[in-house]
């Protein structure tokens, strides 16, 4: 009898081997289906931040009758469209949302204070819009986290998105020069020439990357053609602040990346050094100005940022009036005329020649719509999402496999944005706003980083195959451009 048994269980065992093999293999091309789309969905979401809903639209348009700059319902439809895309990742990744909803509280208890901050809002019906509008931003944000697991996948769908809109910009400016420029500089298909300073500079920190760290000579050769495209798109919109940036950034990149690869006890020694050393400089001009019986903040003093801090000054004047509450999430510009602050003011950047609808320094308008709390929260999100991502830098230098080396160009973008984002801020104001591209970039890469990290690195754990079976791939391991 147990010689008879024997076959027939072997044959049971094979059966039950084969068939989980079979369900793997489904499984994994169910997961490729779901990363094709979320990419897809990625690049057209991208895409809309880089372009906007009017190309070629160089100026702001102004309602006659109420001075503010016309509301387009369009974009509200694209929103939902997207977030119609959006469906079929969260209904397959459902349990990943789940869990993802546990880990984001901090963000999500960000989102509550907005909420609150909405019901005293100087002008509620657009403050609830705007919320909703960027609460339909962050459920699209964990779908295509939770769709793009693999982070070379995310990447090539970033890179892919930012080489698209370099060689249409390129051609628009070889094809239709009048079209593309304007008095300030050049715009392309963008509807400002600083906006398409941003665009270039979030494909300069996506892109580079793929140079440092590209083996194959056919990719690095077109990848560095897009970059070199990407410096000359800069350089023609003269946008100072983006161009200074983005050259900072990449400078500091290669130091950033000897930094991060030092033993442990070096690293804190070298963090130590340079905090003594702005504080040793920083005490040393105090002395040597009040010495002299010179003003310390005298050479700021002198600086106006293009006349920004005449608009910061305003700003903050009105957080004085409600330093707590602040005046209701995103209820500061382009509300109701009849009770929008500026526009009551007579000031020069509430004329219609040159109509302001920010206060170019998103910490301000965070403070002055969400007060000190919003302020405080968002600053502490930055922070976590900055060192996160440096880790997350830090381990993929340090990766001994070669699935955590083939995710370190990925790595590198993830630590060096939130750096730059961060800096950006000052001059621009895009955290937490609703449809701006780098509010919309920093709240994915939050997310993502939120979701990829873990107290300590963990090795990923083959899983053992009873028999090789084989199956068609609808994607091929580790797709990347």
């Amino acid at each position: 009898m147990p010689d008879l048994a024997s076959p027939r269980r072997r044959v049971l065992d094979d059966w039950r081997a084969n068939h989980q093999a079979g369900k793997q293999v489904a499984a994994t091309q169910s997961d490729d289906l779901v990363a094709l789309w979320s990419a897809f969905v990625l690049i057209l979401m991208l895409l809309y931040l880089m372009i906007g809903q009017s190309p070629y639209k160089h100026q702001v348009e102004l309602d006659p009758l109420t001075g503010a700059a016309v509301a387009s319902p369009l974009n509200r439809m694209i929103w939902l469209a997207l977030l119609g895309l959006s469906a079929p990742i969260l209904w397959f990744r459902r349990a990943e949302v789940l869990n993802a909803l546990m880990r984001l509280w901090p963000l999500l208890l960000m989102f509550l204070w907005f909420a609150a901050t909405t019901r005293w809002a100087i002008d509620q019906p657009t403050s609830n819009r705007r919320l909703f509008l960027y609460v339909v931003n962050l459920v699209i944000c964990v779908a295509l986290v939770a769709g793009l697991r693999d982070a070379r996948r995310m990447h090539a769908a970033l890179a892919t998105a930012c080489a698209i809109v370099i060689i249409i910009d390129v051609v628009s400016w070889i094809v239709a020069p009048a079209t593309s420029m304007t008095v300030l500089g050049l715009a392309a298909i963008h509807n400002h020439k600083n906006t398409l300073g941003s665009v270039m500079l979030l494909s300069g920190l996506v892109i580079s990357p793929y140079i440092l760290f590209e083996k194959r000579l056919p990719w690095r050769l077109f990848w560095g053609a897009m970059f070199l495209g990407c410096v000359a798109l800069l350089i023609g919109s003269k946008s100072k602040t983006s161009m200074a940036i983005l050259a900072a950034a990449i400078l500091a990149t290669p130091v950033l990346l000897a930094i991060l690869r030092l033993r442990l006890g070096a690293l804190h020694a070298v963090i130590a050094a340079g905090g003594l050393l702005l504080l040793g400089a920083l005490f040393a001009w105090l002395t040597w100005s009040y010495g002299n019986g010179l003003d310390p903040l005298g050479p700021l003093r002198q600086i106006t940022f293009t006349q920004r801090t005449e608009v910061w000054a305003f700003a903050l004047d009105e957080f004085a009036k409600r330093p707590l509450t602040g005046l209701g999430f995103a209820s500061f510009w382009d509300v109701d005329p009849k009770i929008q602050p500026s526009l009551q003011t007579g000031e020069w950047f509430a004329q219609p020649n040159s109509y302001t609808n920010e206060s170019h320094n998103g910490y301000i308008d965070l403070l002055v719509t969400t007060g000190i709390f919003g302020l405080l929260g968002a600053l502490y999100l930055l922070g976590r999402w900055t060192l996160r991502a440096l880790t997350l830098m830090r381990r993929g230098l340090m990766a001994r496999t070669a699935q955590g080396r083939a995710a370190l160009p990925y790595a590198v973008y993830l630590g060096v944005f939130p750096l730059v984002f961060f800096v950006h801020n000052w001059m621009e104001s895009s955290f937490f706003t609703a449809n701006a591209m780098f509010g919309v970039v920093i709240l994915l890469l939050g997310i993502d980083v939120d979701l990829r990290f873990s107290p300590a690195p963990v090795e990923p754990v083959r899983p053992r195959r009873a028999l090789p079976v084989s199956g068609p791939r609808l994607l091929p391991p580790g797709w990347h451009p």
